[in-house]
């Protein structure tokens, strides 16, 4: 009942609108029907209905009726060309809104008169007829249509309508759309509609006749592409009139709405079937998801061979018209295609390669798309000459705008790609461009080209090997110029490049000297995120590992890939030298056994064939071909190649290759001459002609109708047709012929008509119309012989010979995404991204990094951000992949792009200004510190080499540090070891030294400029010229010479010197930067644009002072310093080291030791020297010290290894003064010597290598090691190593740990410290000596001894050999006149000697008679020590010495002490010290030092010492009686040989020489007295040799003392 209602009230508005019009309308057959039928559905009964309780009865049924009875009268409105526009729309929306509501319901045949007839339904619309009446109503009256049409496709599910009837409707909306394409409105809804159509047919493309709709759809849509008319007029587009212009708009909109559709079928048809719409038809029986192409049958296949075959090449052909106004002979103009259309070209590519289904069917389509339109873009692209007029200006701002899209395309292609679509392996974009193409001996190299092309665009060098070149095209090039660039060395041209004629590529330009500009900013950009896109791409995570590769038995090993691709390689080199000389390259393949012996000519034929894949040139090939070859010669035998039969049969192989079935014989023609060019000797081109003949006259089209059944006259025919062809081509295109002399049609038809009865059938000759025909397409497209297809242009010809061109067999190469491929993929992309990298930072070559000078500014901005991002992604992507080899090559390489490496030919002015005014060489040490601090253990020893050079130099031109409270690497991380005092005049003695080791002068003037001199370069860091000191002539030198070189380096002496602009920066807040949000290069450019912005603001009035301006600006040099160091973040560059591992640790302290010492860095097969300046070599020495200092737990194994061996070579090396200017030493020697002690004394405490660290010492006091050599001079060492052994001694807890190996060192540096004191100057008028300074090395010395043996933890720990430091010590008093330090020295003999008594008691006690013997040597060297003292030329020294002498001798030692040893002391010290400084003191004619008191203070210690010490161990001598008269006999000797000094000789006075016998005497006195008094020695003697009789003997020798003797006899007898 629904429905009924429905239909009776559409019919009532349909009425109520044919009542309003003309009588016969009003009250016509129209309205009688349709009160026919209201009264027809009140009247019948009700039946039952699928959407409504109840359905009416129709009326009855007429024969002739289109429809149902129920539609008929309303078509009957819409077919009548009576019913004005407002009537039809009226009737078209009430149908419309019937079956919307399915009130009426369509199907395929009458089944049921409730419904209506589908296919009767459609036509009645297409047949629709309206009188007009205004534009709005018919315009209404056209999308009711449009719409109506939209709905029954919609309705019809099954899709079992007519395809023709279908595709009238899709062409009619089509065709309406056009008709109103003034109103975008409209223009819009139709659109929709034809979207729907699309939609639907495509999206049910399994099901009924959609297939074959499809098939006509695309089919139409596919033709409006190519027969769509092209602005061809002269001029620019946008010159044209106005009705050129809306023509022109007109056919980009249709273009544009086909590619829109054309989009939509394929993402409809070859998309995976949505998971929500999967049945049980739509999966296999697997249950695995399916696509709906699958599902078609063999209707696809015709689908896909119009997408192949027509919708491809069309696609081609279209987007390649941008770049056809470059020939000249085209006719075409810039601009041709818009903007809009090639966007929508470039879209649909997309769209065909993210659909993995089609993707692998259309393998050889997108070859050829890839390498023919984005590759040939990019190529064209750099080529682009200079304007030099408004039009070359149009034209190439038009064709910017152009490649910009198609860029924009590349990068979505590129990055956009999802790999988990690829089959299930995981490859990328590129990867898969790779794998397909690059790995397929007979395809080209797709993925390599596109890298290249795109580097080259980025103003990178590379030849067609992916190797760098010297040099490529840039702007100021000539055409001609950059295409030697780009193929010299073994390169070869690309298949797109290939035998171009000039660089633009095509055939008739011919001025080759036209400069090239510069590839525009926002295309370099768009080129580098494509190449970051790749790079995104291959560094991805893999999705499968190696061992899941290998499990799939049809997914083809990376090894496999990598055979592929050499043999590749080996065949384009073998092109190369085919080029050359054709039998170089058969020789070459044979040599590299790719052709095997013998070589036949179906090898030779499938070689050139596949040339211009190879990069093989077509006039070569030609060259070959057309050869006749050598004739049998008697007695020789050249190679297979070069016979005569080979070469033919070689011709005829190749012309075999070719497949021209079912083409004409100029089509046959046209495809055979895409592959070579023919040669120029009319003998050759006949050969060719001729096999062509034989191989296409059996084949084409004209051999069934025209040519003879016969084949050797069907061949005839077709050579003399294909010759004639030739000259027609040639004689109509020729420039020198004039227009009426060339060749017309009739002279053609009659050259060709008939060629006799030997060739031609009888009664047989070639129809006017076929040879017209050939006239006409002759004349209008050229038979071109240059480039791909001739022009750069993909032509119908080359794209036949593409398709229909069977590939000799290879096997298919399906590899899942591993860690291998990438890196096989990494291998052969590197080179062409550091040549991008290089073009970005203007740097073609590493000679032209350190001898240009590229001072761009802030132009250079967005080069040095792209070459930044480019690094940093290719480097950190290596490094994922583990690839080092390469990562260290590339990184090398970038090092080398800053500039700051190798052979310098300017001074430091000029290479401080050339880096400052060049963001993009400061960019390239962005990058390479970063690298250094995120992959340290990657770089391996050259990268390592290349890092310290670029920091050495930034070094040298005062480019590091800045804010004195931060000096980032110009500072240790000790306290100095001298005082600042001390450091100042060291400083300053260098500087002098330099001075005057230059002759006075920094160095000779060169040129007009005058240079500064040598201090206010070194202080100031400015050429601003001071007055220097008065210059120092050589011959008043006896040091020889400082000879400066160009760069200069040999007079920066200071390491931590700084710029006079320093100052600027500090305090100055840094730029707020968010590297985290920004890539490094983003962060950069940031940073820069920060600065540009800072720089401008400031004074501006004009009434500043210079001290204004000076502080409110920073100089360029303090900008350039500020900004490193807040990107490089240098501070962390040494901390980072402790997170190495121990063998990359090992690594870097190779190469910074190997660049100190002097060294070259390797790049590639060249190597490279390295410069450092003293100061620098300094530095390296400090860097040295705080990387091993920062990795104190691994010291002992790095220690033997680098450390050691660096140290002891250094220090120990023999110097020649005399050659060797000392201030080239002096630098890098005060480093060596304060890096070693820093290790010491930071290291004492670990026992693992404390004990080598300090042996190491001993190279600092080695006789004539360095440290002596340089102290030869006024310059020397000495308080950097007291200092520095201070501060080893500090470490008490350390020293405990230390074992004989490590104190030798010790004491030998305590020992060169105590006799390199200062040497004091009396104070005047005084005569007495000045006081030591504090940091005086023999203080320093005194205070290491001094808190050894005072230290409770070190009491029983130092050794004993201790005491040979102290009498050095002593010693070094005496020498240097400084009494108080001999005396300090002698109470430090003095404790030891204290010490020592526990020690000797101890042995005694355990009766250890070799602890004793042993302890009584000791004792006898500090009581040696004691005596050597009392030399001394103080009188305080040698009365403290004796004074202690004596008190030692005393002391308890002795009662433990062997009596031998004992009386070696006695007769071997003791005595001979008495009697020598008695003698000193009565004969010396030296002046002494002191009054008459001191002379006899002196007498007595002295008399003393001979005395006290033998009575005080009488009783232990007695139980010896051989020692005791040894003893006593030599103290006798001493007084008699003193006694008997003749006055004459005496230098005392008299009264003192008496007061000393006097004195003696006393003394010999008691001693005699004892000796009797014990019974050791008689009163008289018995004759005996005896102790006794020795005693008187000698006392009556004395004179003085004989007339005592009887006095003393007779004093012991009376106390018996």
């Amino acid at each position: 009942m629904e429905a009924a209602r429905h239909i009776s009230e559409e019919a009532r508005i349909v009425l109520t609108t044919l009542r309003t019009g003309p009588p016969d309308i009003a009250h016509g057959l129209l309205v009688q029907n349709l009160v026919n039928l209201r009264l027809a559905i009140k009247a019948q009964t009700v039946i039952p209905n699928t959407k409504s309780s109840k359905q009416i009865k129709p009326p009855p049924v007429q024969e002739e009726t289109q429809g149902s009875s129920y539609v008929q009268p309303f078509l009957d409105v819409i077919l009548n060309p009576r019913a004005a526009g407002p009537h039809t729309l009226v009737a078209l929306r009430s149908l419309y809104r019937l079956l919307k509501r399915r009130s009426i319901i369509l199907s395929h045949g009458i089944d049921y008169q409730v419904n209506a007839d589908m296919a009767n339904l459609m036509r009645g619309i297409l047949a629709c007829r309206f009188e007009q009446t205004d534009v709005g109503n018919d315009e209404a009256v056209e999308m009711a249509i449009a719409d109506l049409l939209s709905l029954i496709i919609e309705l019809d599910e099954q899709r079992e309508m007519d395809p023709n009837i279908l595709m009238d409707g899709f062409n009619t909306v089509f065709v309406t759309r056009n008709t109103f394409v003034h109103s975008p409105a409209l223009c819009y809804h139709f659109e929709q509609v034809l979207g729907v159509f699309v939609t639907e047919m495509f999206g049910s493309i399994h099901k009924g006749n959609s297939a074959s709709g499809c098939k006509m759809i695309l089919q139409f849509l596919v033709s409006q592409l190519l027969h769509t008319p092209m602005n061809l007029e002269d001029g620019i587009v946008s010159t044209g009139s106005t009705g050129e212009i809306m023509a022109s708009a007109l056919h980009d909109a249709t273009r544009i709405l086909s590619l829109r559709l054309i989009q939509s079928s394929l993402r409809k048809a070859w998309s995976p079937v949505d998971p929500m719409d999967i049945d049980s038809e739509t999966k296999d029986n697997d249950g695995e998801e399916k696509l709906k192409v699958d599902l078609v049958g063999e209707e696809m296949e015709e689908i896909l061979k119009i997408i192949g075959d027509d919708l491809c090449l069309s696609i081609l052909i279209v987007g390649q018209g941008i770049w056809q106004y470059q020939d000249p002979t085209s006719g075409a103009v810039p601009g041709m295609i818009s903007i809009q259309v090639l966007s929508e070209i470039c879209t649909t590519l997309a769209t065909m390669w993210g659909l993995p289904s089609l993707r692998l069917k259309l393998t050889l389509q997108f070859e050829s798309i890839f390498s023919g339109f984005y590759q040939r873009a990019l190529s064209l692209l750099r080529r682009l000459p200079v304007p030099v007029d408004s039009y070359t200006f149009s034209a190439n701002q038009i064709f910017d705008a152009e490649v910009e899209v198609i860029l924009e395309s590349l990068v979505d292609i590129i990055c956009l790609h999802d790999p988990g679509t690829n089959n299930g392996l995981g490859l990328g974009a590129f990867e898969t461009f790779f794998v397909t193409y690059d790995c397929n001996l007979y395809r080209s190299d797709l993925a390599s080209g596109l890298v290249k092309e795109l580097s080259r665009c980025c103003g990178g060098s590379v030849d067609e090997f992916g190797q760098l070149i010297p040099a490529g095209p840039v702007a100021g090039m000539s055409r001609a110029t950059s295409m030697q660039a780009d193929v010299s060395g073994p390169a070869t041209p690309t298949k797109s490049e290939s035998n171009l004629g000039g660089a633009s590529g095509f055939q008739n330009v011919s001025n080759d000297d036209i400069e090239l500009r510069h590839v525009p900013a926002h295309l370099r950009e768009l080129c580098a995120e494509a190449l970051l896109g790749v790079m995104k791409s291959l560094f991805a995570v893999s999705t499968q590992t190696k061992g899941e590769e290998e499990k799939d038995e049809n997914v083809s090993t990376v090894k496999d890939l990598e055979n592929v691709k050499n043999q590749k390689r080996l065949l384009r080199e073998a092109a190369t030298k085919f080029n050359e000389k054709a039998s170089k390259g058969f020789v070459f393949l044979v040599e590299k056994e790719i052709l095997t012996e013998p070589v036949g000519p179906k090898d030779v034929a499938e070689f050139l064939r596949n040339g211009i894949t190879l990069g093989m040139e077509k006039v070569k090939i030609g060259e070959y071909l057309g050869n006749s070859g050598k004739a049998p010669q008697a007695g020789k035998s050249p190679p297979n190649w070069e016979r005569d039969w080979f070469h033919k049969e070689t011709l005829k192989e190749y012309c075999a290759s070719f497949h021209f079935k079912d083409q004409t014989l100029l089509d046959c023609l046209r495809m055979f001459l895409t592959s070579f060019r023919l040669p120029g000797e009319a003998q050759q081109i006949d050969r060719i002609l001729q096999a062509f003949s034989e191989s296409a006259a059996s084949q084409c089209i004209e051999s069934k109708e025209i040519f003879s059944q016969d084949p050797k006259k069907a061949a005839d025919a077709a050579y003399l047709l294909s010759f004639s062809i030739i000259m027609l081509n040639t004689d109509l295109h020729n420039n020198n012929i004039r227009a009426d002399r060339k060749m017309k049609v009739e002279d053609f038809i009659k050259n060709n008509t008939d060629y006799g009865k030997d060739i031609m059938d009888e009664d047989k000759k070639f129809p006017r119309d076929f040879l017209v025909s050939i006239y006409e397409s002759i004349r209008d497209n050229q038979i071109k012989t240059m480039g791909e297809g001739a022009d750069g242009v993909m032509t119908s010809e080359r794209w036949k010979d593409v398709l229909r061109g069977k590939e000799p067999e290879s096997k298919e190469l399906p590899v899942s995404c591993t860690d291998d491929m990438k890196h096989l993929i990494a291998e052969n992309m590197w080179l062409p991204v550091l040549s991008a990298i290089r073009g970005f930072w203007s740097v073609p070559n590493e000679d032209h990094a350190r001898h240009s000078s590229n001072r761009t500014g802030m132009l250079g901005s967005q080069g040095a951000r792209l070459g930044v991002d480019l690094s940093m992604a290719m480097l950190r992507g290596l490094r994922n992949l583990s690839k080092l080899d390469i990562f260290q090559d590339l990184f090398v390489r970038l090092c080398f792009c800053t500039g700051l490496i190798g052979d310098y030919v300017n001074d430091a002015v000029e290479r401080t200004a050339a880096f400052v005014d060049s963001v993009e060489r400061q960019s390239a040490v962005v990058v390479v510190i970063q690298i250094a601090m995120e992959c340290a253990d990657l770089l391996g020893a050259e990268g390592w080499k290349a890092v310290f050079s670029i920091l050495f130099e930034l070094r040298d031109l005062k480019l590091i540090g800045g804010r004195k409270m931060n000096r980032t690497l110009l500072c240790e991380g000790d306290v100095d070891l001298l005082t600042t005092d001390a450091r100042r005049d060291w400083e300053m003695l260098i500087v002098k030294e330099c001075f005057e080791a230059t002759g006075g002068s920094s160095r000779v003037n060169k040129g007009p400029a005058k240079r500064g001199g040598f201090l206010n370069s070194l202080i100031f860091g400015s050429p601003t010229q001071v007055s220097p000191p008065p210059a120092v002539s050589p011959s008043s030198r006896d040091a020889p010479i400082l000879k400066l070189s160009e760069h200069g380096k040999e007079e920066l002496v200071l390491w931590d010197d700084l710029a006079p602009s320093d100052i600027e920066d500090e305090g100055e807040k840094s730029h707020e930067v968010t590297p985290s949000v920004l890539t490094l290069g983003g962060a950069f450019e940031k940073l820069l644009i920060q600065e540009n912005r800072t720089a401008q603001d400031g004074p501006v009035t004009g009434l500043e002072t210079y001290e204004d301006t000076r502080v409110s600006r920073l100089s360029p040099r303090a900008r350039v310093r500020k900004r490193l160091e807040f990107i490089c973040n240098f501070s962390n560059f040494i901390s980072e080291t402790k997170f190495m591992d121990i063998n990359d640790l090992n690594i870097l302290l190779k190469a910074l030791i190997d660049v100190i010492n002097g060294t070259t860095i390797r790049l590639g097969q060249s190597t490279f020297p390295i410069y450092l300046s003293p100061a620098s070599e300094a530095l390296g020495e400090v860097w040295l010290c705080e990387i091993t200092l920062k990795n104190k737990d691994r010291t002992a194994k790095i220690w033997e290894s680098r450390l050691k061996p660096h140290f002891t070579s250094k220090l120990k090396r023999q110097l020649d003064i005399k050659k060797d200017p000392m201030i080239s030493i002096i630098p890098v020697a005060e480093k060596l010597v304060t890096g070693l002690l820093r290790i010491c004394y930071n290291n004492v405490h670990r026992k693992d290598v404390n004990n080598d660290i300090l042996e190491t010492l001993e190279c600092l006091y080695a006789q004539d090691c360095v440290v002596e050599v340089i102290s030869r001079s006024n310059l020397n060492l000495n308080k950097h190593i007291s200092e520095g052994l201070w501060r080893i001694c500090r470490d008490v807890d350390g020293l405990r740990m230390i074992d004989n190996q490590g104190w030798d060192g010790l004491f030998g540096l305590i020992q060169y410290c105590a006799t390199n004191g200062e040497t004091l100057s009396p104070i005047k008028g005084t005569g007495k000596p000045t006081a030591l300074a504090e940091d005086d090395p023999a203080l320093q010395a005194f205070r290491s001894i001094h808190l050894m043996l005072r230290s409770p933890e070190l009491r029983d720990v130092v050794p004993f050999r201790i005491v040979h430091c102290i009498r050095t010590l002593i010693k070094g008093g005496e020498e240097k006149r400084c009494p108080k330090l001999s005396v300090a020295g002698l109470d430090l003999l003095s404790l030891l000697h204290a010490r020592l008594q526990s020690l000797i008691a101890r042995s005694s006690e355990n009766k250890n008679e070799e602890d004793v013997i042993f302890w009584a040597n000791c004792w006898y060297s500090i009581v040696e020590g004691m005596a050597n003292a009392s030399d001394s030329k103080y009188p305080g020294t040698r009365q403290h010495a004796i004074q202690m002498f004596t008190d030692s001798l005393m002391d308890r030692h002795g009662q433990d002490v062997p009596v031998p040893e004992l009386c070696k002391i006695l007769n071997g010290v003791s005595l001979p010290m008495a009697k020598s400084r008695i003698v000193e003191l009565i004969e010396s004619q030296n002046d002494l030092q002191f009054d008459s008191d001191a002379i006899m203070i002196e007498f007595e210690l002295c008399i003393s010492l001979i005395f006290k010490p033998f009575l005080h161990y009488l009783n232990r001598l007695s139980a010896s009686p051989e020692n005791l008269s040894t003893v006593w006999i030599s103290m006798l000797s001493i007084i008699a040989e003193l006694f008997s000094v003749d006055k004459a000789q005496l230098s005392v006075p008299v009264n003192l020489f008496k007061a000393f016998q006097q004195l003696a005497t006393e003394h010999l006195r008691n001693a005699v007295m004892i000796l009797m008094s014990k019974g050791l020695v008689e009163t008289d003697g018995n004759g005996e040799e005896n102790i006794t009789s020795a005693t008187w003997q000698k006392i009556e020798e004395i004179e003085f003392v004989k007339s005592f003797i009887s006095e003393w006899k007779d004093s012991v007898k009376i106390s018996e």
